[in-house]
């Protein structure tokens, strides 16, 4: 088995602590029918939606059961890194070598995929990867943030992406958000009441990239101080700060 997921090793995202309602039900159960063993799912799949609907933990759930499978390797990969790999590579030898384990993967993740949109060989080593994982019969998943009606790929990029399973995937509602930022917290081993998180809520912005800012100043002041978490040690976590 081979994991390969550029999460922090503390994140522990899965299908069994995937909060669920009806704004995400059938979503998440399309994606765990698509690590199965079953023969009749498609090749690849896309999944679509705003910062904080969970696009990032159904990939590494994806991720997690397909490489629990035998003989199967699960490979992740960030827009901003291949992004990266390919401006970084001198010659195309070079670029094939650095993405060679990605071509043989699989199962192979692509995160945040409107990172490349108009960057013509990020764009051309996405639709490389896309052929080569699928004709060998592995499964190939990606996440970005707009809706096909949006994507600005290259007209060949985009129908290759649109011959698999394409979802949108909503945000809990509000009477689940608790549930989702007292998972954030879980994943730096904080632990976050439910009357605190509720107040996070009420008085902090609810961006994930805020709400982790949040939890990662609130962690630091409870470890400093040896003290629980309680709504004065948020306050004082987040004085003089763009979180409080």
């Amino acid at each position: 088995m081979q994991l390969k997921f550029a999460f922090p090793p503390h994140r522990n995202d899965s299908f069994e602590n995937f909060v669920v309602d009806g704004n995400n039900e059938k979503a998440a159960l399309i994606c765990n029918h698509f690590t199965g063993k079953n023969q009749d799912r498609p090749a690849s799949l896309v999944i679509t939606g705003p910062p904080g609907s969970g696009k990032t933990h159904l990939l590494t759930a994806m991720g997690k059961e397909a490489s629990a499978q035998s003989g199967s390797s699960s490979l992740y990969l960030d827009g901003a890194d291949l992004v990266e790999k390919v401006g970084g590579s001198g010659t195309y030898e070079e670029l094939k070598i650095r993405l060679a384990s990605f071509e043989s993967a699989s199962f192979l993740a692509i995160d945040r995929l409107e990172i490349i949109e108009g960057a013509k060989e990020s764009e051309d080593q996405v639709f490389h990867l896309y052929n080569a994982v699928t004709q060998a019969g592995g499964r190939f998943a990606a996440a970005l943030r707009t809706p096909p009606s949006k994507w600005r790929f290259a007209d060949w990029l985009a129908t290759r992406l649109l011959w698999g399973h394409v979802l949108t995937l909503e945000p809990v509602g509000d009477d689940r958000k608790v549930e989702v930022l007292q998972k954030m917290a879980s994943d730096l081993r904080l632990t976050l009441p439910r009357r605190e998180a509720n107040w996070m809520l009420t008085h902090l912005d609810r961006d994930p990239k805020s709400q982790l800012k949040a939890l990662s100043l609130i962690d630091q002041r409870s470890l400093t101080t040896g003290k629980k978490v309680s709504i004065p040690l948020i306050k004082k976590a987040l004085e003089h700060t763009d979180a409080g």
